[in-house]
């Protein structure tokens, strides 16, 4: 499919250059070209601001618009180009921060304990103290936790149901926040929150009642009350008020989500160890362990992020300098005229690149907007079942796609410079009768 796509854009390309000329008669083919008759552009309509300009870049403005089709595919090759390597960029800012956004804004507790479900009440007791006087733990609570199957509109999507023992202080463990405006929230006593992946699949919105099994074959109704960002796994979040009413009874927590202090954070598996030696804990998992995991399972993505940057780069590049290159040549009996003229090769450079800067410029904003339609397009498409990535593209990287392009853009103009300097006055005015 690539490689059909490639010779039918090569060729259509071939057809639609070659069609004029191949109709033309062999004797006009063999004069050159007649230049451009110059015409009154839109910005010459705007005394205000036309006047404002000086000799030079009025000249500029003509020529920019005196040769629409090259200007056209100038603004939109470096668009294109550009907006390649915001991809390149946006990706790595999308997908490989997910760690750090899952498990280090999100679920803040650095390790949770898996407690059987066999457990006596007193063996709990004795895993609570502990949580509750080690020196080295910041703050701990229980957690009742589950996979379990959520109906909505004739669909079926399994995903993990949590309820806190209490809302107080919840927020130094799991953040509640909106990925579009970046507010938080608390949870309340009649919240049920969803996790957005899940949201976006089902398409439930706020309000929406969703079907949820509690305990096996037993289902119950929920209002939807918030949608939350996540990026890992399906997650319904219930305080314990709607899950008390909803069954009558308190669930059977089976979990303890602890925070450690800061300075212990280098021996975070002797705390958890110390849970694991307790009876009823079956075991152990730690935030930074499963961030590091899947930092190692996408950094694999990294040289196809390398690969798309360098690429776009390139093929920029190449734009640029072909599409300057045709335009001094067919320009050549103009700038010929300039030198003979009394202009100097650096003001007749200048003469021509000032027009790049102006086609640089406008195709980047080109590029900007292109390269976010793109990247949004990708992201959606790439995402797989249970993984939501992020659609944001930092500041940094936009700067990074503009500053190379004009990096670009300038490395062409010093190419071309040499080229202008070596057109011969005579022969380029030369008459071919």
């Amino acid at each position: 499919m690539g490689t059909l796509a490639a010779v039918a854009c090569t060729m259509i390309a071939t057809i639609s250059s070659c069609r004029k000329s191949l109709a033309a008669e062999p004797a006009a083919l063999m004069r050159p070209e007649a230049p451009r008759v110059g015409k009154k552009i839109l910005l010459e309509r705007i005394p205000f601001l036309w006047n404002r300009l000086n000799f030079t870049w009025k000249s500029t403005m003509r020529n920019l618009l005196r040769y629409k089709k090259r200007f056209l595919m100038t603004v939109f090759g470096i668009g294109g180009c550009m907006a390649l390597m915001i991809v390149g960029y946006g990706l790595k800012d999308s997908v490989l921060d997910i760690a750090n956004l899952q498990f280090g804004k999100i679920q803040k507790y650095d390790l949770m304990a898996v407690i059987d479900e066999d457990i006596s009440e007193d063996e709990m007791q004795v895993l609570t103290q502990m949580a509750q006087n080690d020196k080295d733990i910041e703050n701990s609570m229980k957690g009742y936790m589950r996979l379990t199957e959520m109906k909505f509109s004739d669909m079926n999507k399994d995903i993990y149901l949590y309820v806190p023992s209490t809302l107080k202080d919840l927020d130094q463990f799991i953040l509640f926040s909106d990925r579009k405006s970046g507010d938080t929230w608390l949870m309340e006593e009649d919240s049920v929150i969803i996790s957005e992946k899940i949201s976006r699949d089902l398409d439930i919105k706020t309000g929406d009642t969703v079907s949820l099994e509690l305990e096996e074959n037993h289902f119950v109704d929920l209002t939807v009350t918030d949608i939350c960002e996540n990026y890992l796994a399906h997650y319904i979040y219930v305080s314990p008020q709607v899950y008390k009413q909803a069954m009558g009874d308190e669930p059977q927590y089976n979990s303890i989500y602890v925070t450690v202090k800061e300075e212990v954070m280098e021996d975070l598996t002797a705390v958890g160890g110390r849970f694991v030696e307790k009876d009823g804990v079956l075991t152990v998992s730690y935030t930074n362990t499963m961030a590091q995991d899947l930092e190692s399972m996408i950094s694999v993505l990294d040289s196809v992020i390398v690969v798309l940057i360098v690429a776009a780069g390139m093929l920029a590049f190449v734009v640029l300098y072909n599409l300057n290159n045709i335009n001094i040549n067919e320009r050549q009996r103009e700038l010929a005229t300039l030198k003979v003229l009394g202009f100097y090769n650096s003001e007749v450079a200048a003469y021509v690149f000032r027009e790049n800067v102006v086609l640089t410029i406008a195709g980047s904003g080109i590029g900007v907007a292109l390269g976010k339609f793109l990247h949004g397009f990708i992201i959606k498409t790439v995402e797989v079942d249970e993984t939501m990535f992020g659609t944001n593209i930092t500041m940094k990287s936009y700067l990074l796609c503009i500053g190379f392009t004009i990096l670009f853009s300038l490395l062409v103009n010093g190419f071309m410079y040499f080229k202008l300097k070596k057109i011969d006055m005579v022969e380029s005015l030369k008459s071919v009768e």
